[in-house]
């Protein structure tokens, strides 16, 4: 008894001199002062005191802002020396002070971080998100650049848990590519786009999903320290499942430049590591030739990699080796007839029918089909417009090449004045 009042008769001579250094508008003295203040309280294990002690001399009128700042760390950094029930009553006393402070905008969001993961561990994952969701560290100037990462890409976590795709893209907007390009965040590099996997695999869009698995790749291929890790969400960085997958997601993509540039790219890049895998090496091969395919999967030897563990996939790899073979008779036919197509590639007629109008209609290919002679004519007459426009540009290339030529010549005669 005669303890606990020394104690608050301690605690009442320094608000008496806390009132006269604030008055004075003596900072210094007013650091010294809260910082003494909250140790006594600490020392004699009085939480519940320092959080209203805290929160009230905080609010003070003209209390100096390093006085502020200086009493918000020391309580963060006694945070780990309580039992769970105290941190949470000691956090939110901290948020209370540092809410709408610009000069405790840092404190804030480390505490918002901690309950994050409190409700987190107690499965309360929609509230850990309405409360993460809430703070925008991509504001804060006086974050450190990894802490800010960090926070975002715990942003992103939670949104994954909480299966909310709409709010995960758009958080994932707040990180800007060639921020994380330093190697001294590579490992939050990889954990970013190992997030969008998620996302895009959820889209089922192939080529970001590619894209995201080919930036993880180039990380742990300059850094192979980085490979064989286990990240959230049992993400395996394991160098030739991210490989594969990346070949694998290009080659089910929808056809265009980009990704044989992609796929010539991985195949000049990663040269030795993909010869190792055979039947990845085949498929690369047969993708990026311009002969027949055949379009039964089984004989790619690939039923066991992890992206055809979906029926989707499967089916979406079986569509890209159709295509491939209708690529390559535009390349040789001005016309042939279905039944020769379904001859030559093991595959029914009307199948070959329905993926030739659907690539027409995303301009994959340029023909039509006669039904009443069952020929496909891969030779169309071209539009005036087309041909028109042809001609301007290769009227542009003669006279860029004029161009150049007469400045060389030029440089030529100064040279030898």
């Amino acid at each position: 008894m005669a303890q606990q009042v020394e104690f608050e008769q301690q605690i009442e001579n320094l608000l008496a001199k806390e009132k006269t250094a604030r008055l004075s508008s003596d900072a210094n003295e007013s650091v010294k002062i809260l910082k003494s203040l909250a140790q006594l309280c600490f020392d004699q294990k009085e939480y519940k005191k320092f959080n209203e002690l805290l929160v009230a001399v905080c609010k003070r009128r003209g209390q100096p802002k390093k006085a502020q700042i200086e009493i918000v760390q020391l309580a963060m950094k006694e945070i780990n020396n309580l039992q769970l029930e105290q941190k949470l009553d000691l956090i939110t006393s901290i948020m209370q002070v540092c809410e709408k402070k610009i000069y405790l905008e840092v404190e804030y969001a480390r505490c918002v971080l901690l309950v994050t993961k409190f409700k987190e561990d107690d499965n309360q994952i929609v509230d850990a998100a309405k409360i993460l969701q809430e703070v925008q560290v991509e504001t804060y100037g006086s974050m450190d650049k990894r802490e800010k990462l960090e926070f975002i890409l715990y942003q992103m976590k939670i949104m994954i848990k909480k299966l909310d795709y709409v709010r995960l893209y758009i958080i994932s907007k707040k990180i800007e590519p060639k921020n994380i390009e330093d190697q001294a965040v590579a490992d939050l590099k990889i954990l970013y786009y190992s997030y969008l996997v998620f996302y895009y695999k959820h889209e089922n869009k192939y080529m970001e999903t590619a894209e995201s698995y080919s930036k993880i790749l180039e990380t742990i291929h300059k850094d192979k320290a980085l490979a064989d890790q286990v990240i959230d969400f049992n993400f395996s960085t394991n160098y030739d499942n991210i490989l594969e997958n990346t070949i694998l997601h290009l080659i089910i993509s929808k056809y265009s430049e980009e990704k044989v540039r992609l796929l010539v790219q991985a195949q000049q890049t990663y040269q030795y590591q993909i010869e190792s895998i055979q039947p990845l090496n085949h498929l690369i091969k047969e993708f990026l030739g311009t002969q027949l395919i055949s379009t039964n999967i089984n004989e790619y030897n690939l039923s066991n990699c992890q992206i055809f563990q979906e029926k989707n996939r499967v089916q979406d790899f079986r569509k890209q080796l159709v295509q491939h073979n209708l690529r390559v008779f535009q390349l040789y036919y001005d016309q042939i007839h279905l039944n020769r197509i379904s001859q030559l590639t093991n595959i029914d007629q009307l199948e070959i029918e329905e993926e030739i109008c659907y690539m027409i209609d995303q301009k994959l290919l340029n023909c039509k089909i006669d039904r009443l002679t069952g020929t496909v004519l891969f030779q169309l007459k071209e539009n005036e417009n087309n041909v028109l426009e042809q001609w301007g540009q290769n009227i542009n290339k003669v006279l860029d090449l004029i161009e150049l030529t007469s400045n060389l010549i030029k440089r030529e005669e100064e040279i030898h004045l």
